[in-house]
């Protein structure tokens, strides 16, 4: 009995959407019930090839442990680091390519799976403004797998991909030291910058970098106690040089000069400063200091203001050694007394050559003449 064409094309669609339905309803938890090692091969392979990486992984993860020991496993394997990265579970991808690698450091897929390792990381790399531990390993996959295939096919990529793992480091540091400006943690926005430079020399903001080293390490001689201050300004003076030499022409150059010049003379007035507020047996030590300091600044200050304090500080320190040694032997007994009294007198005559016509040179003589009539009691008492 011939049956007619209507009738056959209905029969064949029916048969196909059949066919269609027993296919659907195979599912990894149906074929990882099989006992067929070799249905569950054939339908691993079946999804992984048409991109169904979500069916054919547990399938996967079965074959591997299954057959390890009786048969090969390397391309299952493969397939299954494949299926992972592709399915986005970079963590897991990671670990298993390396592992891959490690059990074929000679297979046909090995140098792949290396590349495809550091791959992993650099997917898991995250904004520059995020923690940057995925950005740091993806780096040392990229190293490893460079170590390990120095001339292959995946160089350009890699290097590529290590391009810009490299910047997001830059942009994560740089943005790290600015908010340390902003934050005014000056000593930690110095040293950022400072670093940055160091880490990444190449960076693009270069010359900005360089300026805020400058500003950075002003704000935070400013902010400093008066014993730190002088070093500190020294430095800002020393980052200035350093800038100038790198950027003679920067658009930041007139600001960072400002910050120089200042630093000079605040140098001095911090070192005074100091000497000021130093207990009384330091002063002659501290005040001589000071004088040295403004002897070598005194060079770098154009302004006569300035000249003329740096003047008036000397001068006034010179009395202060005087009377801070008067001071000093009203509070000894008679023994020590003697020795910071003649102290006294000595540096009056200091005092009284370097500065005859001094707006203290009556306070000064008055000191003078009270250690001396004290020196002629102690001497006849003795």
């Amino acid at each position: 009995m011939m049956l007619s064409r209507p009738f056959y094309s209905l029969l064949s669609f029916t048969v196909l959407v059949g066919l269609l339905v027993l296919s659907a309803c195979e599912t990894p938890e149906k074929v990882l019930k099989s006992t067929s090692i070799e249905y569950k091969k054939a339908k691993a392979t079946q999804w992984y090839n048409k991109k169904e990486y979500v069916k054919c992984i547990p399938v996967l993860e079965e074959l591997i442990g299954l057959l390890k020991g009786r048969e090969s496993v390397e391309d299952f394997y493969y397939m299954y680091c494949m299926a992972n990265y592709k399915q986005g579970d970079y963590m897991i991808s990671a670990y298993h390519y390396k592992n891959f690698f490690d059990q074929y450091p000679n297979g046909v897929h090995a140098e792949e799976c290396l590349y495809m390792y550091a791959k992993s990381y650099l997917q898991l790399s995250p904004k520059p403004d995020l923690d940057q531990t995925y950005t740091l390993k993806a780096l040392e996959a990229f190293q490893y797998f460079f170590n390990m295939f120095p001339d292959s096919k995946y160089t350009n990529e890699s290097n590529d991909a290590v391009s810009k793992l490299r910047k997001k480091l830059e942009k994560k540091a740089l943005s790290s030291a600015d908010l340390y400006y902003r934050t005014q943690n000056y000593k930690a926005a110095a040293t950022s910058y400072e670093n940055l430079l160091k880490d990444y020399p190449d960076i693009e903001d270069n010359e900005k970098i360089s300026f805020m080293i400058v500003k950075a390490n002003y704000k935070y001689a400013e902010n400093s106690v008066f014993e730190k201050r002088v070093e500190r300004f020294k430095h800002v003076i020393e980052s200035y040089q350093s800038f100038k030499y790198k950027f003679a022409q920067s658009k930041y150059l007139e600001e960072a000069q400002k910050y120089e010049q200042q630093s000079h003379y605040l140098a001095v007035k911090s070192s005074f400063e100091w000497a000021d507020a130093c207990p009384l047996g330091d002063k002659e030590r501290t005040y001589k200091t000071a004088f040295a300091e403004a002897k070598q600044q005194l060079p770098f200050i154009a302004d006569e203001k300035q000249k003329q304090e740096f003047s008036d500080w000397i001068e006034r320190g010179h009395f202060m050694i005087v009377k801070n040694y008067f001071l000093l032997s009203e509070m000894k007994k008679e023994k020590e007394r003697e020795t910071a009294l003649q102290k006294t007198v000595q540096n009056y005559y200091t005092f009284a050559d370097l500065f005859p016509k001094s707006k203290y040179f009556k306070e000064a003589e008055k000191i003078f003449l009270n250690s001396t009539e004290q020196l002629k009691k102690l001497k006849s008492n003795g």
